[in-house]
């Protein structure tokens, strides 16, 4: 028997809000209230019903007016920039979900419960001191804060991985690189950016593009002795999904590949099996198109040099795997 649905609001109706979007749909503890974006109404029904990559929506999907009908069920929509604007004290919000790309500061957030929203989840790293969660790592100490971040998605993969090295064999420095799919903040043709780095400005689907990444610092969050000693890179590539992490760590006890992969695996099936998992079975991007996991570890590809230089290969799905989490860590919280 579900007892009361949580009421979800969607601020920010992009690829990772619609895909929240799509998995609070098929889930019964949830029901999605309301989405606020400045685009089209007819726009925002017509992405969530039909995605080039992941497929048409099962449902009949229309709007009337304000209101967009999934099969009959009614949600509010809104095209408010302001969010001191935005009154949504009637759909008994008891969570609003961030997702767009801005208001990365407690403050700026402030306005959302005051709007009527009970919490918020913020689906990017902050900017401030605002407190970071990941689901499965660390939602346990969740401790009430109405405004809280779930970092981003390559944070999610990485620092499940790096908790599992960390208690075993400890982390002397890091350098991780991001086989990234290209994102809408990248030109499909070669064309003007509004970006400081003018490596944008290349067409995302004829350009490997190196592009500078923030997981670095995401990931300090919850390793702050490692602050100085972390760096990483995403590398943009032309596929229009998922995400191949190439993690090398430099280790303080010395190990070896096989090691390494048992403790893994036992530290996934026991403790990590919900948001990792791990495959010995050489696969392509293709593969983990819609993958729930935060990680996929490939265990084919781990290598130990000189006992002490590790490195670790994961699949991800950056899009709905990320969406995942932010609906699992919904229900941590509500």
């Amino acid at each position: 028997m579900i007892s009361k649905k949580i009421h979800v609001f969607i601020n920010g109706f992009g690829r990772i809000g619609r895909h929240a979007a799509r998995i609070i749909l098929k889930d019964e503890r949830f029901t999605l209230v309301g989405i606020n974006d400045l685009y089209s109404f007819e726009q925002i029904g017509y992405l969530l019903k039909y995605d080039s990559i992941y497929g048409m929506l099962p449902y009949d999907i229309k709007v009337e007016n304000s209101t967009l009908f999934i099969d009959k069920h009614p949600i509010r929509l809104f095209s408010e920039q302001n969010p001191e604007k935005l009154d949504i004290k009637s759909l008994n919000v008891d969570v609003l979900l961030q997702c767009s790309g801005t208001f990365l500061t407690l403050e700026s957030n402030t306005s959302f419960i005051e709007s009527g929203a009970k919490k918020v989840i913020v689906s990017a790293p902050p900017l401030d001191a605002m407190p970071t969660y990941i689901y499965g790592v660390n939602h346990q100490d969740y401790r009430g804060e109405p405004i809280i971040s779930n970092s981003s998605c390559s944070a999610n993969a990485i620092v499940p991985i790096f908790k599992i090295i960390e208690k075993y064999f400890g982390i002397d420095a890091a350098m991780m690189s991001m086989y990234h799919s290209y994102t809408v903040y990248q030109n499909l043709l070669d064309s003007k950016h509004y970006s400081k780095d003018i490596r944008r400005t290349r067409s995302a689907t004829q350009n490997i593009i190196p592009l500078m990444s923030g997981a670095a610092e995401a990931t300090a969050y919850f390793f702050p002795y490692l602050t100085e000693k972390l760096y990483a890179k995403s590398i943009r590539v032309p596929v229009p999904s998922t995400t191949l992490y190439d993690l090398s760590i430099k280790l303080i006890k010395q190990s070896s590949k096989e090691e390494v992969n048992q403790l893994l695996k036992k530290e996934i099936n026991s403790h990590y099996h919900e948001i990792l998992s791990y495959t010995q079975i050489i696969e392509e991007s293709d593969k983990y198109i819609e993958n729930p996991y935060s990680a996929v570890l490939n265990l084919s590809l781990t290598s130990v040099l000189e006992g002490d230089l590790l490195r670790i290969s994961a699949w991800q799905d950056n899009e709905y795997g990320y969406a995942k989490r932010l609906v699992d860590i919904i229900s941590a919280i509500a």
